[in-house]
């Protein structure tokens, strides 16, 4: 392991901070007298620390310090104002053995064996929820680790139920946004006559009741993580005045004149094909381009059964912890479970589990206490359908024909079904659709 330290100044001359030496890993350092060469040089060498004198090298801190955070994360700066002080330091930092110096500069998860590391890393996913080992939520956690410390923003596709609020949360825990606020907003749940106010903010006087200012949700994630589920529910012209802050990083409140820089990332996540919405003229073209810088497609629980009963386990744990009662899932009502469809993927396996433990007798879960079809099949138990049993069933297989038919758009669907999209959107969520 070679950590680096970098030093900006015209009168420091290149000399060499230690020698290599037996059993420590060597430190090296390298020069640059203005910005732009310290920039070839950060690209080249990655430093750990970066010494600046501010003196002639024609460099401005806050904007020089953004930038090259941007590129190195995990770097630590040092301005100082003369080149004589940053001579000081470095003479001072000489002084130290390369093992202590080592552990000042380098990052301790630099430091593990990278198979160490690893397993660590995957290790955390089960505390953010991203429960199972299938290779289809593997390659998902493998793409966290390489995009979470970037500023990319991120979208996340699949049906409804699979879980895209814990990938975007995952994505948060695992970036440098991590201490700052995660902030998850459903575009679909928000009346559209105030959800430009509630995304943008408003001044007073704005509009009728807008008797004070408000920041909005976008300025409110400022140094955070801004997650918008059903971004393809977002109003057309609510898309454009997004997209113009995803472009100039700024937010112009409702009834404002003024502009306010925001930092935040932006992840979206949408249960239809947003490609068709783009076709279809329901969605911004140039929005969908921005947005789709990374995308992630979130299975279907049907496509990763292996995971049921880590997931039981997870669930029942969780509900239990939050005064359900102490119930185990027998070995006959976890095969019941993997041999389900789950048109309602994870969510819809919660609310079995949450069912079972309320209302099963005993002290274990058996098949007869799960609301789900039971039984052999002959047939590939991925395709297992649910068989029509009351007014409950058709009402949502027809909600979900609908939104099948509209793509996923619940105000098309809403309208096709002759009902109100908050009546569309509470029976949404009592089915887990």
């Amino acid at each position: 392991m070679r950590s680096t330290i970098l030093i900006i100044s015209n009168d420091l001359k290149p000399s060499p901070l230690h020698t290599e030496q037996k059993d420590e890993v060597h430190l090296k350092t390298c020069f640059a007298a203005n910005a732009a060469e310290a920039e070839m040089r950060i690209k080249e060498e990655h430093p750990h620390l970066i010494l600046v004198a501010l003196d002639n090298a024609g460099i401005e801190p806050c904007s020089f310090s953004r930038h090259i955070l941007d590129k190195k994360p995990a770097g630590k700066i040092m301005f100082f104002t003369t080149s004589e002080e940053l001579t000081l330091t470095f003479d001072s930092l000489k002084q130290l053995p390369p093992g202590q110096l080592e552990k000042i500069l380098v990052p301790e998860k630099e430091m593990k064996a990278p198979d160490q590391s690893s397993a660590q890393s995957h290790g955390r996913f089960d505390n953010d929820g991203l429960i199972g080992n299938s290779p289809e939520l593997q390659k998902i956690k493998e793409i966290i680790l390489k995009i979470a410390p970037t500023c990319s923003t991120v979208l996340l596709q699949g049906e409804s139920g699979t879980g895209k609020e814990v990938i975007a949360r995952s994505i948060h825990a695992h970036s440098n946004r991590k201490n700052g606020i995660f902030m998850p907003v459903d575009c679909a749940a928000i009346n559209e006559s105030v959800i430009e106010s509630e995304l943008f903010g408003h001044t007073r006087g704005a509009f009728t009741g807008a008797d004070r200012n408000t920041l909005g949700l976008i300025r409110s994630s400022d140094g955070g993580t801004l997650f918008l589920d059903e971004i393809a529910e977002l109003p057309m012209l609510l898309q454009s005045k997004l997209l113009r802050t995803l472009q100039e990083r700024a937010v112009k409140p409702v009834g404002s004149s003024k502009i306010y820089p925001v930092d935040i990332r932006i992840i979206a996540a949408a249960n239809s094909n947003l490609a068709e919405a783009v076709k279809k003229g329901i969605f911004r073209q140039d929005l969908y381009y921005r947005l789709n810088t990374v995308t992630i497609f979130a299975p279907p629980l049907r496509e990763r059964l292996c995971d049921i009963p880590r997931l039981c386990t997870h669930f029942t744990a969780k509900l239990i912890g939050e005064g359900y009662p102490r119930k185990s899932i027998s070995s006959e009502a976890i095969a019941a479970l993997c041999s389900f469809n789950w048109p309602g993927n994870i969510r819809e396996l919660e609310n079995v589990i949450r069912r079972a433990l309320t209302l099963s007798k005993g002290d274990h879960i058996s098949p007869e206490d799960l609301s789900i079809p039971t039984g052999e099949t002959d047939h590939d138990p991925r395709s297992c359908k649910a068989e029509p049993a009351s007014m409950a069933f058709h009402e949502k297989e027809t909600i979900r024909k609908a939104l099948n038919h509209t793509t996923g758009n619940r105000r098309a669907a809403a309208k096709l079904l002759g009902i109100s999209e908050a009546t569309l959107y509470r029976r949404i969520k009592l089915y887990s659709i």
